[in-house]
This record gives C-alpha cells, sequence and structure tokens, in this order.
C-alpha cells in the first residue's frame, strides 16, 4: 500500500508527536535510575564521587586543604628595675614544622621530645604542654645552661592569660584592662616583694601543621626577642599554657601558647630583649622601658609610663567592650 502525501504529512506528524513525548520520558527514566545508584542496592557499576584532589610536600606529606598560619606574639622580659616588651608580632615559617637547614635556628630533632609533632586538641592539653618544656629545655641544653624547673605558680598565671587571650580576642602582653605580665604574675605570689627577681613571657597561636609544639618553639627560635627570652641564662622557672581558639578576630580556631619564664632570685640586669625594626628602621620595642640608660632617658620613660597609666584610667570607664579594647591598644602605642 502507498502513502498518498496527506498520510505521509499524518504520519510524520504522529512520529513527531512520538519523539516529542518518549524522549523528555527517557531522559527522567534515566534521572530516576541514576539517582537509584545511590543507595545501598544500587549497581556494583556505579562510578563513586571523584576525590579531592591534595597537593603533596616534597616529602610526600600531604597538605591540608585548610589554611595553615602560625604566628609568634609579643614578647616580654621584667626586673624589679624595670620591664622590657615588644609587641610585634611575626609569621612562623611554613618550614618550621621540623628541624631543617632552611631555618636558621632549627629545633632539636624531630622525635626525641613525646609529642612535639602533636596535633593540639582537648585531650591532649597536657602532652602539648609537656613537647614544649622538653623542647624548650633542649634549646637550652644546646646552648649549655641548665633546664627550667616547672613552677605551679607561673602555670597558673600562664594558663590565666592564655584563656582570656581567647575569649577577649587580643595579642599582646598587656591585657585589655592593662596588665602587664607582673600584674599578671604577682597574684601568684610567685615574685618576691624584694630582691632580684626576674619574670618573661612567649605567645605564639597557630592552626593545622603549624599548631604542633614543634612548630611553635620553631617559630619562637627564630624570633630574636623569644629567642632571647628562652636561652635567658638567668631564668630558672617556668610556667606553660596551651588552650584551643584564637586571640585573632580574623581567625577562628587553632591553638595558643603561653610561657611564663621567672626567677625569684639572680636577676642579670644587663639582659636586654633583642627588639625588630619596622620597615621604617625604628625600633618597636623603644616603646617598653629598658634595665639602664641616662637619666635623661630615665625621665622620658617615667613621663611616658604617666601618660599611659592615665590613658589606661580613661579607658577603663568606657562602656562599650570594643570601644575599651580600641583604647588600650592606643594606650599601649603612647
Amino acid at each position: 500500500m502507498t502513502d498518498s502525501p496527506r498520510g505521509m504529512e499524518g504520519s510524520d506528524h504522529r512520529i513527531r508527536k512520538l519523539i516529542r513525548t518518549a524522549v523528555p520520558a527517557a531522559l527522567l527514566a534515566g534521572a530516576v535510575g541514576v539517582a537509584g545508584c545511590g543507595g545501598g542496592g544500587g549497581s556494583d557499576t556505579a562510578k563513586a564521587p571523584a576525590p579531592v584532589s591534595q597537593s603533596s610536600s616534597k616529602s610526600g606529606a600531604l597538605v591540608s586543604a585548610g589554611a595553615t598560619i602560625g604566628l609568634v606574639g609579643p614578647v616580654a622580659r621584667a626586673t624589679d628595675k624595670g620591664q622590657q616588651f615588644e609587641d610585634k608580632t611575626g609569621k612562623i615559617s611554613p618550614k618550621a614544622k621540623g628541624k631543617t637547614g632552611a631555618q636558621k635556628h632549627g629545633v632539636i630533632a624531630p622525635g626525641q621530645c613525646p609529642g612535639d609533632d602533636a596535633m593540639p586538641d582537648d585531650g591532649n592539653i597536657s602532652q602539648l604542654d609537656d613537647a614544649i618544656l622538653c623542647l624548650v629545655n633542649g634549646e637550652r641544653a644546646d646552648n649549655g645552661l641548665p633546664a627550667l624547673n616547672h613552677a605551679s605558680q607561673l602555670d597558673q598565671s600562664s594558663q590565666g592569660m592564655c584563656q582570656l587571650m581567647v575569649t577577649e580576642h587580643f595579642f599582646s602582653h598587656e591585657t585589655p584592662d592593662g596588665k602587664t605580665v607582673v600584674d599578671r604574675i604577682e597574684p601568684t605570689g610567685y615574685i618576691p616583694k624584694s630582691g632580684d627577681w626576674v619574670v618573661g613571657e612567649n605567645l605564639a597561636w597557630g592552626n593545622g601543621g603549624l599548631s604542633t609544639p614543634q612548630a611553635i618553639v620553631n617559630g619562637w627560635m627564630n624570633s630574636p626577642g623569644h629567642r632571647a627570652n628562652i636561652l635567658a641564662p638567668d631564668y630558672k622557672d617556668i610556667g606553660l599554657a596551651a588552650c584551643m581558639g584564637s586571640p585573632l578576630t580574623t581567625n577562628s580556631g587553632g591553638t595558643v601558647y603561653v610561657n611564663n619564664f621567672g626567677a625569684k632570685s639572680g636577676a642579670d640586669q644587663n639582659i636586654e630583649l633583642p627588639g625588630h625594626s619596622n620597615s621604617s628602621g625604628t625600633n618597636v620595642a623603644a616603646a617598653g622601658a629598658t634595665v639602664a640608660g641616662t637619666k635623661s632617658s630615665a625621665r622620658k620613660r617615667h613621663s611616658k609610663a604617666k601618660r599611659r597609666a592615665a590613658c589606661r584610667r580613661r579607658a577603663k570607664k568606657v562602656k562599650s567592650a570594643k570601644k575599651r579594647r580600641a583604647a588600650f591598644r592606643r594606650c599601649r602605642r603612647l
């Protein structure tokens, strides 16, 4: 039987209508079939999601997908004659995760202190403190210095500072209400009422691979001020603290480390913390009182201290916590 032109047109029309109906139905059925592959009874031939690509270092260790940041914070040293401090922060090198020739001062070889490469969490804080103590004393031993003794009173001041940094979000040797390392250690009873005592403080924060004790001590050893504190020959005691959280408002998470150093007698008044110079060549540590100096410089320091104290008194009266912190920061720059 032959089709007439009208019959052929009708046939073509029916075919096109069938295609328009059948193709979407087939696509729908295919989609349902693919979705079904994700269930427990799916086919073994279903493709798994592609793994997230991870880069690796030259050593072959996987690099975390998250940002890895490490910062050494302010450093301070004080005696009954005056205080020295330096508020500049610096980055910890990514190479600080282990001893390496690329670091000017690499800490003692990995593995010598248990837990030196431990990733911090709420369950291993005491292990982190033990590793920091071991690493610090290892550095002192390498430089012919006696080991520091663990002092509970310095632990108390370190822990208080650590928690305050996380809750108040500041990264300074001074707390938002203007308390220095001496102000924070005195209430523990560690500092004698008189005598040639000395105390000091190192601060740091890191996350990812730069939050381990090995990375933190390496960061300190490559910062002149922090290294001077670790290797100060007149220190006899140390207090340690590590706490989860960040002192920064721009970053969350990570781990804060605080070391308080001290000796109840035998302070060396000639030791000065080396300061870092900024790009303009001005000494950032110049704001701190120095142990020695002329009468003229002593008068200038006294005048500066009075202005700073007056500024703090005004700042304490500011009701807004945010504005109060900003006011204290301005006082530190006086």
